[in-house]
């Protein structure tokens, strides 16, 4: 608020005159009249200043009321925003909570439901597969029965001599020879039909002279054309069978003519003139070393959509065949070639050139060298099997060409001296490491603990391992196996390994199988650490360790009742108690060899022959003490079955 004052520069009248000494009062009161003058121009003076400090004041005053209220205000909207973030907050929280109580519903609702539709699904299936085996055993037993019959049937006619004089046709009196002679110049189809006629005329057209590998297929290819797949492994056919081949088979996908060397190049020469075996993918010529190149010319020019072929044992096999194959064969993704030692380096970069692959094997090559193998991993980078076993001049350099494969699922390169722990660093740290399944080093001597750690870390899905005879593996390697959750089966045969080792492998509950034979450090107690700990075990191999006793095979008895496959084959120290702790198990037992034990005795086959029903398959080469009488009761029972009473081949020492 402003204050105004008004002032007056004469407060008394100047027609009314004041006396001396009034005035001189008056003057003392009031001041002297001409002085006012000067007096108010102070005043206006002061009154300027204060009223300027009083409108500065009262501005200061407004402005910090101002400011206050606004910081207020803006403390108020703040306050107001956390209130309504918090507000929904809690909202979002008590949502969460009741779509989270929600959902654990619905999952714990539907995991019921799945639980109940797989029993559903499990007992249907159940009953329809019950029904079905109840079928096939029906269908079995039928066909069986009919089999033993007509066994029986042939074998009274072939032990039997012709009776003369049981036909009433002329045909029936003459001698048996001659009866022989007039039916072999019969054909397949008028054998079969005068086998019709009577008994005396059956039990001729039956006699095995009558009848050749070859006549047989002919009547089968004729009376079969729309054949898939057909083995005629290690049987004597001729050109004349192939011939048939190439007329009748015009539907044949795979063809096994594995070791039938009766045929020769001009049978293989059918196929090309044929309109069968065309669409040909697979191709078995294992051991068939009679075809010569003009052999393998005709196969490429006939099968040209061949996927995979097996070429093993074949050492006549050349550079120049293999060339001549894959020339015409460009669909090849899977190749064998066991133990064929004359292929070179020219074989396999032709491959290379015009094949990709996704399965190659190769054994017993000692002139492939690295740089075949790096020519096979820059052209077929699917390739996801690969065995060069057996193939000395592979080195370190030839995995680290592997290491580049990025779907490698299953590496053999046992009997390869050369690799090292720096060529497997390639494997385990190529893309590939995660992909690989089974792995064999076998017979690598220059592998040390180092590898096995570093296949622990990077083969997360490694499920067979096989290191046999790589003599510095020590404890300290096997005891990074129990890292390797998805490992299933391992082989450490010959192996230097303790009880400490043995012990460490126990922690690893997903082994199934373990073949430790000649291992000849590891003791009874080694075993029951072991089995302690390995409770699902299904196959123990401990051939020739000859320190292992009855107390072995208790702890295994006692702890791995699944067990189904045992071998003590070679260990001298297991007796007839042995196999009786054996017996616990008998009802998954399926397998045992026993093999080179001299102290069992005829108490072994009879523990065997009352507990293990499911036994199936028994050796007992060189138990001198086992009689034969008490071996052959178990022969019916077997489907494999050994027995010898000979020296073991073997120090049992």
């Amino acid at each position: 608020m402003l204050i105004v004052f008004e002032f007056r520069h004469t407060f008394i009248d100047k027609d009314k005159q004041i006396s001396s000494l009034a005035g001189g009062i008056v003057y003392d009161i009031f001041g002297n009249p001409e002085d006012s003058l000067c007096m108010s121009h102070l005043l206006e003076k002061a009154y300027y200043c204060y009223r300027t400090n009083l409108t500065k004041m009262c501005f200061v005053g407004w402005k910090s009321y101002i400011s206050k209220k606004k910081m207020k205000a803006a403390r108020l909207v703040e306050r107001m925003k956390e209130t309504e973030m918090y507000h929904k907050q809690r909202q979002i929280k008590l949502a969460y909570s009741k779509w989270t109580a929600w959902v654990q519903f619905r999952k714990q609702r539907q995991k019921d439901a799945v639980r109940k539709l797989q029993k559903v699904q499990e007992s249907v299936h159940c009953r329809n597969a019950i029904a079905a085996w109840r079928h096939v055993v029906q269908d079995a037993k039928r066909a069986k029965e009919y089999f033993k019959r007509l066994e029986r049937d042939i074998q009274e006619s072939q032990n039997s001599e012709i009776q003369q004089g049981d036909g009433q046709d002329k045909l029936s009196l003459l001698p048996n020879k001659l009866s022989l002679k007039i039916f072999q110049s019969l054909g397949v189809r008028d054998l079969l039909k005068c086998a019709q006629v009577c008994h005396s005329w059956k039990a001729i057209a039956q006699n095995s002279s009558l009848w050749t590998e070859d006549e047989t297929m002919k009547m089968i290819l004729e009376g079969c054309r729309s054949l898939l797949h057909l083995n005629l492994a290690f049987t004597h056919i001729t050109n004349a069978t192939i011939r048939g081949l190439s007329r009748c088979c015009l539907t044949l996908r795979s063809l096994s003519l594995a070791y039938c060397a009766s045929f020769s190049d001009k049978g293989l020469q059918y196929l090309i003139k044929g309109k069968g075996c065309y669409r040909l993918t697979y191709l078995d010529l294992s051991g068939c070393s009679q075809i010569s190149v003009n052999g393998f010319t005709y196969v490429a020019e006939a099968c040209s959509s061949l996927q995979k072929i097996v070429l093993d044992d074949l050492p006549t096999l050349t550079d120049i065949c293999v060339q001549v194959l894959v020339s015409r064969c460009r669909a090849l993704t899977a190749i064998s070639l066991l133990d064929s030692p004359y292929l070179s380096d020219v074989a396999f970069k032709t491959m290379a050139e015009v094949i990709s692959l996704i399965k190659i094997q190769i054994e017993g090559n000692n002139r492939m060298t690295d740089s075949s193998l790096k020519a096979l991993c820059r052209s077929s980078l699917k390739l996801r099997e690969v065995q060069m076993s057996d193939c000395t001049r592979m080195t370190d350099a030839s995995l680290k060409s592997l290491g580049s494969l990025t779907k490698l699922c299953n590496l053999n390169v046992s009997g390869c001296i050369k690799v090292t722990d720096m060529g497997i660093h390639y494997i385990t740290e190529g893309p590939s490491a995660v992909e690989l399944r089974e792995l064999d080093l076998s017979y690598c001597p220059k592998l040390t603990d180092l590898f096995l750690k570093r296949i622990s870390q990077k083969c997360s899905n490694l499920t067979h391992l096989r290191v046999c005879f790589c003599e510095n593996l020590t404890d300290n390697g096997f005891e990074c196996l129990d890292n390797c959750a998805s490992l299933i089966s391992l082989d450490i045969t010959g192996c230097k390994i303790h009880d400490k080792g043995l012990a460490a492998l126990g922690t690893n509950h997903t082994l199934r199988k373990l073949t430790v034979a000649e291992c000849v450090f590891i003791t009874d107690n080694g075993i029951k650490m072991f089995c302690r700990q390995c409770h699902r075990l299904e196959l123990l191999d401990v051939c020739q360790c000859v320190c292992l006793s009855d107390r072995a095979i208790r702890a295994l008895s006692f702890f791995c009742r699944t067990i189904a496959t045992v071998r003590i084959a070679g260990c001298p120290k297991m007796t007839d108690t042995s196999v009786k702790y054996l017996t616990r198990i008998g009802h998954f037992l399926k397998e045992l060899d026993v093999s080179g034990c001299p102290l069992l005795t005829d108490r072994t086959p009879s523990f065997l022959l009352c507990c293990c029903l499911q036994l199936r398959s028994i050796s007992m080469l060189y138990c001198k003490n086992i009689s034969k009488q008490a071996a052959l009761k178990l022969q019916r029972r077997v489907q494999h079955w050994k027995h010898s009473h000979d020296d073991a081949p073997y120090s049992l020492d």
